[in-house]
């Protein structure tokens, strides 16, 4: 005679179902924290490759960056705006895109800012164009970064100048709390917020907020 085999009971099935639920709520936030850290990274790669096409740009325009213009469409006529004219240099507009800022701000196609507020500020017009030549601390000055503001969605030109585009909105929304900068000398760190020992937006002052910079 055969021995009949044991089935699972109810209750057993019911307790497998709970553990693997639990697993389940346990993994889920580790795997979207892996996701959003691969996007961060590509954003990082963007940034990068959007720095070294201003430092061409620069190079070939006696160390002068674009003007910004303020918020224009991308197809205007009467100026160029700063991504437009750079285009030759990075090619791929793609690289304007963050994956994750896009989506947090009305699918913008422009996630990255140009920094000019010091060149802004003191030359006290919206044309003025940053130096590299005047910038004298590379390493801390903000020059590019995560645009983490609303800007319109045919908005071609994002900068820094008229608003705080980079700590406008506190804490960061995308890329697990965190907000890619660029910095003067190429390279990029992600901040929560403004770090007076790293970052400046003055041309020859370290530690300078966006509100305290003055000609």
């Amino acid at each position: 005679m055969t021995k009949p085999q044991r089935a699972f009971t109810l209750i057993e099935l019911l307790v497998v179902i709970a553990i693997i639920a639990i697993l389940a709520s346990m993994l889920l936030p580790v795997l979207g924290k892996a996701k959003e850290d691969g996007i961060r990274l590509r954003c990082v790669n963007n940034i990068k490759q959007l720095g070294l096409a201003m430092q061409m740009y620069a190079d070939d325009n006696n160390s002068l960056l674009p003007a910004p213009h303020g918020s224009e469409v991308w197809n205007a006529t009467d100026f160029l705006p700063w991504s437009q004219m750079m285009v030759a240099y990075y090619n791929n507009t793609n690289l304007l895109t963050c994956p994750s800022y896009t989506q947090l701000f009305t699918k913008s196609p422009f996630n990255y800012f140009m920094g000019a507020r010091a060149a802004y500020i003191d030359a006290n017009s919206n044309t003025a164009s940053v130096n590299f030549k005047n910038i004298l601390y590379p390493s801390s000055f903000v020059l590019s970064g995560d645009c983490n503001y609303g800007f319109d969605t045919t908005d071609a030109d994002p900068d820094n100048y008229t608003q705080d585009t980079l700590f406008a909105n506190l804490p960061p929304k995308g890329h697990n709390g965190w907000l890619n900068v660029l910095f003067a000398d190429q390279h990029v760190k992600n901040y929560n917020h403004f770090n007076t020992n790293e970052m400046t937006f003055s041309y020859n002052q370290a530690g300078v907020p966006w509100l305290d910079v003055t000609p």
